[in-house]
Formats: structure tokens, C-alpha cells, sequence
């Protein structure tokens, strides 16, 4: 089934089977995304998106893993990759159903960084309490897009067990999934560093990204020096003329907090190499300040 939308997979699996083909309907919804309930026999699934075709798939995602689930006896239900890179932003949309939910936030961070120059490889991880889940790309946006809808789909599923539980109790099928993986990453990786020398080592050492900043134009650095000499009334308005001065376009969102009623902001820079920075509203200005008082020295 490599290459196969879910959709298409479980349109295949219907008539392979020859029971009634998969029915789906679109359901109101007051978050502005859409959602689509797919049906087949008696089983029925959700799926959530901020695009119809990605609502879709989403569910025919999903009832293809309760169909392993609810009839073990029938074989040949399809193994559907995640081969397809999503059009919308997923981590964005993961955050939100969150939020709505009521769910902790989920977390990303890169478990591999590697492959060869024609065909670099990485893997992204994302964790939502105990659930984790994995994506494969050849760059790191579109891992993390991958992870995030790996994990919306673990999540969506509303007539399977609560999620407060899943989120404590694993399957055994999903640990030892994780193990496995885990293993494989660490193996691949350790058998790279022992392979390769000390320049080529995958991955990006912080000399590199420190010299990244080093190397922007004399003048943009002169400029973001003065700024932050400066004094300013404001710790976020001296941020966003730091931006300014270095032509750098961030990407801010504001998010609920878990533990408290002030927004937690997200930070994403938008230069050659990904940085991320997300804390307490009146936290993060000063540590992104903080950050390029480093860099640029």
C-alpha cells in the first residue's frame, strides 16, 4: 500500500471484501476546522482538519485502525504508510484540537539527524504525555508534520477508550512499537558517528549555529547591537525591532497554558536553521533577547 492515500486503501479494502463501500459526512464544527465521520458496516470514525481532504483521509485513517481492532478475523485490511506530507500545517491543527480538548501540548524534538547529502534523512519525534509517535522526511518541517499527524490520528479516535487513559496505558502493541524504534535509531546513529569522522558527524554542532549568526552582514549585526544596548519600556517591542534590524521574519502564535491563565508564546525564526523558542508571555521576550545577545557576540 505504499504510495496510497487511507482513502484509497479503504476503498480497496471494501470492494476487495465486497461489503458496502465507505460513506462519509461532514459535521458541523464551531473551531473553524472540518470534520468528517467516515462509516463502514457498523463502524464509524472522526477525522479532524483544516481542509476537507485532509478531514477525510483522517478518518479513513482512523476506521481503518479500529477495523484491525473490532474484526481481527478478517484479513487483508490495509497497512496504510504515512507516506503523503500534509498540505495544511498539522502541528498547528494538532495544538489546537488539543486546546479545545483540553490535552496537554504535545512536544517535538529531532531523535535523528542524518543520512547523506543526496539523501538526507530525519526523524522527528512527538510526545503528547505518554504517547509517541514518529516521522520520517528527507527535512525537518515536513518530519515534524508527519509526527504531528501520526499523533492526531492516535488521538481522534472518540469511540475507542478515553484518552486520559491512553495517555497513561500504552498498548503493548505501541510499546513495543516505540522500543523497537527507539533501538533502530540508536544503532543507525552510533553506527554513523563510528563510521564517519569528526567533520562528518550529522547533525548541527552549536559552533555552527553560532557562527550562522556571526556571518549575517556587518551592518545588520551593527544594527541589532544598538537595539539591544538600547533601553526600551518594553521587552517585546525591542524584540521586534531586533527582527527588523536583522531581517528576520518570526512566526508568533499564543497559546493556553496548562498551569496557569497567562498565554504561552511560540516563537519560529525563519532562517536557515530551525529555532524554536516557547514560554510564559512575560518570559520570552527577554529570553529571545538573551539568545541573540550570544549569538551576535
Amino acid at each position: 500500500m505504499v504510495g496510497k492515500s487511507s482513502v484509497s486503501a479503504l476503498q480497496e479494502y471494501c470492494a476487495k471484501n465486497k461489503i458496502p463501500a465507505p460513506t462519509y459526512e461532514w459535521i458541523d464544527s464551531e473551531s473553524g476546522s472540518f470534520i468528517c465521520r467516515a462509516t463502514v458496516m457498523e463502524v464509524e470514525a472522526d477525522g479532524n482538519g483544516r481542509a476537507k481532504r485532509d478531514a477525510k483521509r483522517l478518518a479513513a485513517s482512523n476506521i481503518i485502525k479500529k477495523l484491525r481492532l473490532q474484526h481481527p478475523d478478517i484479513d487483508e485490511i490495509p497497512q496504510v504508510e504515512q507516506t503523503e506530507i500534509p498540505t495544511t500545517d498539522m502541528i498547528t491543527v494538532l495544538r489546537d484540537y488539543c486546546v479545545q480538548h483540553q490535552h496537554p501540548l504535545p512536544t517535538f524534538e529531532m531523535v535523528q539527524e542524518g543520512g547523506t547529502p543526496d539523501a538526507p534523512k530525519f526523524i522527528a519525534l512527538c510526545i503528547l504525555a505518554s504517547i509517541k509517535r514518529f516521522g520520517i522526511s528527507e527535512n525537518k518541517k515536513d518530519a515534524r508534520q508527519k509526527a504531528a499527524l501520526a499523533m492526531l490520528v492516535a488521538i481522534q479516535d472518540r469511540n475507542a477508550q478515553p484518552l486520559e487513559r491512553d495517555m497513561q496505558i500504552m498498548s503493548l502493541d505501541d510499546k513495543m512499537e516505540d522500543v523497537e524504534a527507539e533501538r533502530y535509531h540508536r544503532f543507525k546513529t552510533y553506527r554513523e558517528l563510528t563510521e564517519s569522522s569528526l567533520r562528518d558527524i550529522p547533525g548541527i554542532s552549536l559552533c555552527e549555529r553560532h557562527n550562522y549568526f556571526k556571518k549575517f552582514h556587518k551592518h545588520l549585526r551593527i544594527a541589532a547591537k544598538n537595539i539591544l544596548a538600547d533601553s526600551y519600556e518594553c521587552d517585546e517591542d525591542k524584540l521586534m525591532e531586533l527582527f527588523q534590524a536583522l531581517k528576520i521574519n518570526p512566526k508568533i502564535s499564543k497559546v493556553p497554558s496548562a498551569d496557569t491563565l497567562e498565554l504561552t508564546v511560540c516563537i519560529e525564526l525563519n532562517c536557515e536553521y530551525d529555532v524554536y523558542f516557547a514560554n510564559l508571555e512575560s518570559k520570552i521576550y527577554k529570553q529571545v533577547l538573551n539568545y541573540f545577545q550570544i549569538m551576535l557576540n
